[in-house]
């Protein structure tokens, strides 16, 4: 069984207003308080061919998503564990079949090899909470907390995000799964 993987890097806040403007804004005060200029900032769908079939690993809030084609893998808490009782403060660590659209990708990485079973390692992926820098990693967890902790767990440390790009979270899940 060959199996390969490959990160499409979606600019943030694609799909909504809300989403653009305030990672825009978080942005330029990161970029400020570190002295650099602002980045563009990208979001980590990752997608694993095992025998011809797709599937797609991605994470996002467990409100307002149509159940559809997708399976809900893990789920964590959002800004603090102590509200993590509503629905408006949870995230879902989701795999869903099928290439399926991801609106707004700027790049899309190199294949890489993985192992066939590589989506095994969900069900471990650290439940951290999103938007925290719970484990010290000098950076919060995100959803390409997520990507880049399954890829470090397959032995794949050559995906980077896009030059110019800034994927938030992506030195947190390298340093937490060991990299």
């Amino acid at each position: 069984m060959d199996a390969v993987a490959r990160v499409r890097w979606a600019a943030v806040g694609a799909e909504g207003h809300v989403a653009r403007r305030t990672s825009a804004w978080w942005e330029r005060a990161v970029a400020a308080r570190e002295r650099r200029a602002p980045q563009r900032l990208v979001h980590a769908v990752l997608e694993v061919v095992v025998d011809g079939t797709t599937t797609r690993v991605d994470m996002g809030p467990t409100w307002g998503r149509d159940a559809g084609t997708r399976r809900v893998v893990a789920t964590g808490p959002v800004g603090s564990r102590h509200l993590a009782r509503c629905a408006l403060l949870r995230y879902e660590v989701r795999v869903a079949d099928g290439p399926g659209a991801v609106p707004g990708v700027l790049r899309v990485s190199p294949d890489v090899a993985v192992p066939p079973d590589v989506l095994d390692a969900l069900a471990d992926v650290p439940r951290r909470t999103w938007g925290r820098d719970e484990a010290g990693a000098g950076e919060m967890w995100t959803s390409n907390s997520v990507v880049a902790w399954v890829l470090v767990r397959a032995g794949v440390r050559s995906v980077e995000p896009p030059a110019g790009h800034r994927a938030p979270g992506w030195c947190a899940g390298v340093r937490a799964a060991g990299g």
